[in-house]
């Protein structure tokens, strides 16, 4: 794959053109889902107010008594999605399910450190750490590329 990257003054915003042989192809879908989610926006609510918010800029989905948060920097709010209908969104991106309830952002790790149940431990960027079950481990590394 050859990349090229062009200046130019007179463009009033950023415009991706990519030009391929075939657009279904495995890496032609995973580019375009990436760059779906860096732009992806969704709704989330926090104290009875929705605010837009980018799916680049989430840490992790979670699952708590029913209802799904986003963990953010600067909070947490609530999503209307279901946890399952973000896995299905998010496929072929780097978020990856690492339990049962939960979808991390693997853009946001700092380290990944074995533990001695098999599981693994990640840091995020924030300083949080999070398990990672062991029936995820594998789909994780596979993801992660360790």
């Amino acid at each position: 794959m050859k990349i090229r990257l062009e200046k130019r003054e007179e463009l009033d915003m950023e415009e991706i053109v990519i030009q391929c042989q075939k657009p279904e192809s495995p890496m032609m879908t995973a580019l375009l889902k990436q760059l779906e989610v860096y732009e992806g926006v969704f709704v989330g609510y926090q104290a009875g107010k929705a605010y837009q918010l980018y799916l680049r800029d989430v840490f992790y989905f979670e699952c708590v008594d029913e209802k799904t948060f986003a963990y953010l920097e600067n909070g947490v709010y609530e999503s209307m999605s279901r946890l399952y209908e973000w896995e299905e969104r998010l496929k072929r991106t780097k978020f990856v399910r690492i339990s049962k309830a939960m979808i991390l952002n693997t853009e946001k790790l700092q380290s990944v450190c074995p533990t001695f149940s098999g599981k693994l431990e990640v840091v995020l960027e924030n300083g949080e750490k999070q398990l990672i079950n062991r029936h995820y481990v594998a789909m994780f590394r596979k993801q992660f590329g360790i």
